[in-house]
């Protein structure tokens, strides 16, 4: 097992290439789950058909719902009246969006949503059934990267409260974001104010709300449903459909994932015709060699093994080294490329990293077998006498 590692430059050689392939596949792979479940993600946690935001916010909202940042406006909750006996509507909720809370106030750097947990329907269908009735005033629902006290609370400007459940992760800053009822906005502003921070006049008063999120009956256009709306608040509101929204994120995104797939197999294709060659050359440099073991009673057999076995001893150490840089580089700053390219992102499972890092296991050692059926077919091929006569 060990002859290979004599020609110390084709070895390292094969080994950069299979390095190189182990790292391409796993870090490739996992980077594309990151994507396609970060779309699945966002595809679920829409929720709503319509958003309505004040005026001259639309990007904003669209910001939130993309990309999940922490935004803030707000106008008068007078928008909500009514909505609910407009034909075609099922039904109709509002959120609160705070400002950004530093980690000076509170466990962790978080946002807080005020929301109605009797009308909503964005955030109380990722909470636990059974959690879903302990949301009251007081209470809170966290994000998936919000830092809980070991006695399951979350402490905003020095009071603590309890948190009933914690959301799976979104990829985006909602996961940094604590859900409150309506009624506990009140307590948590004037917390704050005793604290020494400043709000704006519309973030005090009881009367605004930050967003409208109105869900349509089955076969009804959203278009029709909020003409009225639109006409009588034209100054006054914008209109986001979250729906549209993701179609085109999901066919950007798409076109990203088709992308990266191709470029994946475009590696891997021209890895393994590297393979083939090198370990060609390599074989055909040791062709003396191998006949003088056929002449000593070797089989055709045995020698394809052995170099079967050199084979995949390089392709498990190169697939060791591929790991090792995913872990270093793709891991921990996968998060940061999807954030650059404005692109929600869900971290794989532990369940889905060890398929992932078995599947590439499997496919690099199959990328070494084959690499050595040319050589074997040679060797095959070769007459021991011969060899050693044209060496000679």
């Amino acid at each position: 097992m060990t002859s290979i590692f004599r020609r110390k430059h084709i070895s390292l050689f094969l080994l950069g290439v299979t390095t190189i392939l182990a790292f391409v596949i796993i870090g490739g792979t996992y980077f594309l789950l990151m994507l396609q479940n970060g779309m699945l993600g966002f595809e679920k946690r829409l929720g709503a058909d319509i958003m309505i935001v004040p005026s001259e916010c639309e990007e904003k909202a669209e910001s939130i719902l993309l990309e999940g940042t922490r935004e803030c406006f707000y106008f008068d909750r007078m928008v909500l009246d009514g909505l609910q006996d407009v034909e075609g509507i099922e039904a109709v909720t509002e959120q609160f969006y705070l400002t950004s809370l530093s980690a000076d106030c509170c466990t962790s750097q978080v946002q807080i949503v005020g929301f109605s947990p009797e009308t909503d329907f964005v955030i109380t269908p990722w909470v636990k059934s059974k959690d879903r009735n302990k949301i009251v005033a007081g209470k809170a629902v966290a994000g998936s990267r919000i830092l809980l006290e070991k006695d399951h609370t979350v402490k905003i400007f020095g009071k603590k409260y309890e948190v009933v459940s914690t959301l799976a992760e979104t990829g985006t800053s909602l996961d940094t974001s604590v859900y409150f009822p309506m009624d506990t906005m009140p307590e948590i502003i004037e917390n704050a104010q005793k604290k020494g921070v400043d709000f704006l006049p519309a973030q005090r008063d009881e009367n605004t709300i930050s967003s409208v999120f109105i869900k349509v009956k089955s076969g009804v256009d959203e278009h029709l449903v909020i003409k009225d709306l639109i006409l009588e608040n034209a100054d006054k509101i914008d209109v986001v459909f979250p729906g549209k929204m993701f179609k085109s994120f999901s066919k950007n995104t798409k076109y990203l994932v088709s992308s990266i797939k191709l470029f994946l197999l475009v590696i891997w294709i021209v890895a393994e015709v590297i393979l083939v060659i090198v370990c060609y050359l390599y074989s055909n440099s040791r062709k003396k060699e191998y006949a003088l073991l056929r002449i000593q009673g070797v089989g055709k057999r045995q020698l394809s093994l052995v170099l079967v076995k050199q084979m995949l001893l390089i392709t498990t150490i190169g697939y060791i080294l591929g790991v090792l840089l995913t872990f270093l580089i793709v891991f921990p700053f996968g998060r940061y490329l999807t954030y650059c390219l404005g692109i929600a992102y869900i971290t794989p499972g532990a369940k889905e990293v060890v398929i992932l890092l078995l599947t590439g296991f499997l496919a690099l050692e199959i990328s070494g077998i084959v690499s050595a059926i040319v050589p074997i077919r040679q060797i095959g091929k070769q007459d021991a006498y011969t060899v050693l006569r044209e060496e000679e």
